[in-house]
């Protein structure tokens, strides 16, 4: 979804990346979850979490900047790494978006999700494994009411500090309080076993469907085509737009329909529903791609602009959208092959965590 929006071709596909903060709120919440009830010291818990995480994250990430830091001093590109690289070393470039002579650039601006991730990792194990089941149960709904408040809240507060709405606009996306309600809604799942207690998680879903389909429509009827994409592209979710305070309550329905999706698929309820999306998911080329699928992300934007658009500079029509399932298997083959002698190193080590 994120490589189709780089490519400029599904518009809509920017909020992959709001699936991606409501699932894994769903499973770093179930296994948190399962080791708050285990026999063994607080220590021993956090330490297994944070190692495990560190081993599947890191290697890669700071490999990357490493990288990147080489051709920098060889080449001195990127020019502006020395600028950017304290805040990327720290897991804090989403806070960096208002910065005089920010640019746009395909190496690392698309990190600013795996920022908010990584201080999701390190805070949320402290309110899983220290907090009582019931408080948990309480704050996580209350989280996920605040969260519009939040966006609205830092809303005014970049408006009055940017130079433009859309900078404003990013500003808010880029700002890990804007999450807080999809890590909760998908934490809300294993934390209330809804996947035994929703009867009818498919009549959820529809409902969520609708909601989102519904006011997606009429925000595109009320605001016009965005960037001129049409609205089979966009669907009435414009990446980081204020206007019609979009970015209060768009996220919201977003985490909600992608919340129920996810129950729907885990859900005992309904697992003999919608088989042939259950067998898509499990299929083998699907599992393959979910292995490699971290890598996909960090690599795919500078591969579109470095290698597919040096060799292919097609920058619309048809004969683009032709170039995009070619682009994806050079990123899917680059990241297996990053997967397989880097990566697959330091997983092979959580097990002894």
């Amino acid at each position: 979804m994120v490589m189709s929006f780089h490519y400029d071709l599904i518009h809509f596909g920017w909020s992959g990346v709001q699936l991606f903060f409501v699932l894994s709120g769903f499973l770093i919440t179930r296994i948190l979850w399962k080791e708050k009830f285990k026999e063994e010291s607080l220590f021993s818990r956090f330490k297994r979490f944070w190692i495990r995480r560190s081993l599947r994250i890191f290697p890669l990430y700071y490999g990357f900047l490493l990288f990147l830091g080489i051709t920098f001093l060889a080449f001195h590109f990127p020019f502006y790494y020395r600028t950017f690289i304290p805040w990327l070393a720290t897991y804090t470039i989403n806070y960096t978006r208002l910065m005089p002579g920010w640019l746009v650039n395909p190496l690392f601006t698309h990190l600013w999700s795996l920022s908010i991730e990584e201080q999701f990792y390190l805070i949320f194990p402290f309110f899983i494994l220290l907090c009582p089941p019931r408080a948990i149960r309480i704050v996580m709904p209350v989280m996920i009411l605040l969260g519009p408040c939040f966006r609205y809240l830092l809303g005014v507060f970049y408006l009055q500090r940017a130079p433009e709405m859309q900078v404003a606009g990013d500003a808010v996306y880029w700002n890990t309080l804007s999450h807080l309600d999809a890590f909760c809604m998908g934490g809300l799942i294993p934390v209330f076993t809804l996947e035994k207690k929703v009867s009818k998680p498919s009549v959820l879903l529809g409902v969520a469907f609708s909601i989102a389909l519904v006011a997606g429509l009429v925000n595109f009827l009320m605001l016009g085509p965005s960037d001129g994409h049409s609205y089979l592209t966009d669907l009435g979710y414009n990446h980081a737009e204020m206007r019609d305070y979009q970015h209060v309550w768009c996220y919201t329905l977003l985490n909600l329909f992608f919340a129920s999706f996810i129950l729907m698929l885990i859900s005992e309820q309904a697992r003999h529903q919608f088989p042939w999306i259950r067998r898509l998911l499990e299929s083998n080329w699907m599992v393959s791609v979910g292995k490699v699928s971290y890598g996909m992300y960090i690599f795919h934007w500078a591969i579109m602009v470095y290698v597919v658009e040096r060799i292919f500079p097609v920058h619309g029509g048809r004969l683009r959208m032709l170039f995009f399932i070619p682009y994806v298997l050079v990123v899917y083959l680059f990241s297996r092959l990053s997967f397989r002698y880097f990566e697959s190193y330091f997983i092979k080590l959580k097990d002894r965590a």
